[in-house]
C-alpha cells in the first residue's frame, strides 16, 4: 500500500511550517496544493493545483513517487482530511499537523481553548439562533468565518445577547499582515474584514439552565392565553422524538411553551412558532428571551399565510388552527420531504378531522392523556382536580 502525506501549512508563511512538514516537502516528488502555497514548495517538485477536487485527486492518483497534500492550518481541524480519507481509502494516509489560526488567535488572547466550542461558517451552514445559543451557554466560542458568516454577521447577532460579551478578531494570522482586533461586538458592526478571519468570543455571563425541563411556574403568563400543561407537554416532547438538527413548526403556538421547551432542550434546532394573536406572539418573545432561547423564529400570522415560506420541517406540532386544520394537512400532504406530524385535539371536531386524514398515513398513532392535579379546598381537604383530556394523533408523511 502506497502512502500519501497530508500536511498542515499553517498560515502559509514559511516561518509557520513545522520542521517535520518542511522535511516532508523536501522529500516528496508530487505535491497537491492551492496556488497560495506555491512559495513553500521546492522548485524541483511536480505540482498539482488544488482546484476542482475530483480532477485534482484523479491526477494525484495516477502520479508516481512520494505524494503530499498540503492543506492550510492543521489538517485535523475543519479541513479536507475526511474527504481525502474517503477518496483514497486504499492508500496509507499519514497526517503531519500544522499551526492553526485557532492556536495563533488563542495565544494572542492569552486563552486556553481546552473547553471552547469550535464552529465554522466557512462553507458550512450555521444558523444565527444556534450560534447565539452556544455563545450564551459557553465561556468561549471560536468561529471560523467566511464571506457570509463574517465577523460583522457575528457581531450583528451578538448584540442581541444581554450580557458581557468580548470578541477577538484575527485576520491574516501568522503572516506579516497579521491584524488582531479586540473589543465589544457593537464596536465592529460597520467594519469590513477579510473572508478568512477567525473570531474568539468570550462570554463573561454564561447562562446555565438550572433544569432542562421548564415548569409551568417558570413561564411568564397571560391569563387569557392558554398554555399546554407541563405533564402533557412532557409527553408531547417525548413522543415527538426530537433530534439534534430538527426543524420544528409549532402551529398555533399559543403561549409558546412547546416551542420554548423544544428549543431550550435542543439548542441546535430551528423552531418556527406560528401564532396569529399579537398578545400571544409577544408572550412567546418574552419567554424566549427569559430562557435565553435564540433558535425560535416567531411568525405573527395565520398558518396558511406563512407556512409556504418556512424552512422545510422535520417535525410539525399543531396545537391550534382556528378552523384551518384541513387546509394545513392538505398543504403538508403535498410536501416532498419526510415529516413527522402531531396534532393535539381537545374537541371532537378537531379529532374527527385529524383522524380522517392521518389514519391513512404511515406510523399512525393516537394516545389520550388525562391529567388530574391536587387542589387545596381548605386547610384540611385536598381535591384531585381533573383537566381536559388531550388526544395526541401523530403520523409520518413521505417516510
Amino acid at each position: 500500500m502506497s502512502e500519501i502525506i497530508v500536511a498542515g501549512a499553517g498560515s502559509g508563511d514559511e516561518s509557520q511550517l513545522t520542521h517535520e512538514v518542511h522535511e516532508a516537502l523536501m522529500n516528496s516528488d508530487v505535491i497537491l496544493a492551492s496556488s497560495r502555497f506555491r512559495k513553500l514548495i521546492p522548485p524541483d517538485k511536480r505540482i498539482i493545483d488544488l482546484k476542482d477536487f475530483d480532477s485534482s485527486f484523479n491526477q494525484l492518483e495516477h502520479e508516481h513517487g512520494n505524494k503530499l497534500i498540503l492543506l492550510s492550518g492543521d489538517p485535523c481541524l475543519y479541513s479536507l482530511l475526511s474527504v481525502i480519507k474517503k477518496r483514497f481509502q486504499n492508500e496509507n494516509i499519514r497526517v503531519l499537523p500544522g499551526i492553526s489560526s485557532l492556536q495563533i488567535l488563542c495565544a494572542h488572547a492569552n486563552e486556553s481553548w481546552t473547553d471552547s466550542v469550535i464552529l465554522s461558517g466557512h462553507g458550512r451552514a450555521l444558523r444565527a439562533g444556534v450560534f447565539l445559543n452556544l455563545v450564551e451557554r459557553n465561556k468561549l466560542v471560536i468561529l471560523f468565518c467566511d464571506k457570509r458568516i463574517s465577523p460583522q454577521w457575528a457581531c450583528e447577532n451578538l448584540i442581541r445577547i444581554h450580557g458581557n460579551i468580548e470578541v477577538f478578531i484575527g485576520c491574516s494570522l501568522g503572516s506579516e499582515n497579521e491584524q488582531i482586533f479586540h473589543g465589544k461586538p457593537e464596536e465592529f458592526l460597520h467594519e469590513t474584514f477579510p473572508e478568512l478571519s477567525v473570531m474568539l468570543i468570550k462570554n463573561h455571563n454564561v447562562y446555565t439552565p438550572v433544569n432542562m425541563h421548564i415548569r409551568d411556574s417558570d413561564f411568564l403568563r397571560v391569563n387569557k392565553i392558554v398554555m399546554t400543561n407541563e405533564c402533557v407537554r412532557s409527553v408531547i416532547l417525548s413522543r415527538l422524538n426530537l433530534n439534534r438538527d430538527l426543524i420544528l413548526w409549532d402551529i398555533g403556538a399559543g403561549s409558546g411553551s412547546i416551542s420554548i421547551s423544544a428549543g431550550h432542550e435542543n439548542i441546535y434546532a430551528e423552531i418556527h412558532a406560528v401564532e396569529y394573536k399579537h398578545e400571544a406572539a409577544e408572550l412567546i418573545s418574552r419567554n424566549a428571551s427569559r430562557f435565553h432561547t435564540h433558535n425560535i423564529i416567531i411568525h405573527e400570522a395565520r398558518a396558511l399565510d406563512v407556512i409556504d415560506s418556512l424552512s422545510t420541517p422535520t417535525h410539525i406540532f399543531i396545537g391550534g388552527t382556528e378552523g384551518e386544520l384541513a387546509g394545513i394537512l392538505e398543504f403538508i400532504s403535498r410536501m416532498k420531504e419526510p415529516v413527522y406530524v402531531m396534532i393535539a385535539c381537545v374537541t371532537l371536531e378537531t379529532f374527527n378531522t385529524a383522524y380522517n386524514i392521518l389514519k391513512d398515513w404511515k406510523n399512525f398513532d393516537a394516545v389520550q392523556i388525562s391529567v388530574s392535579e391536587s387542589k387545596n379546598l381548605n386547610s384540611s381537604m385536598t381535591l384531585i382536580n381533573a383537566r381536559t383530556p388531550v388526544m395526541l394523533i401523530s403520523a409520518s408523511h413521505n417516510v
